[in-house]
């Protein structure tokens, strides 16, 4: 495996640094390891896929009719009844 070694500048050396002075991570390796692990979990291809094949057309079809979709109250109301 090789080492990679990185800069930061400025608020995202700053962020780091926070991180690690608040006990959240034990050093800079653990932050950048979590962080690259998290992006890996955002591109998960069921993610990609579920966007693709569900959300998108949903999206979709809302914006063809609008009268299709509800506003936030409606839905809470659905949801949770109407008091």
């Amino acid at each position: 495996m090789a080492d990679v070694t990185i800069t930061l500048k400025g608020k995202a050396a700053e962020r780091l640094e926070r991180l690690i002075r608040d006990a959240a991570y034990p050093s800079p390796e653990a932050a950048v390891a979590d962080a690259l692990e998290a992006f890996e979990e955002t591109r998960a291809p069921e993610l990609e896929l579920w966007l693709r094949d569900v959300a998108g057309p949903r999206l979709d079809a809302m914006r063809a009719d609008p009268a299709t979709s509800l506003t936030a109250e409606q839905l809470r109301a659905r949801l949770f009844g109407a008091g």
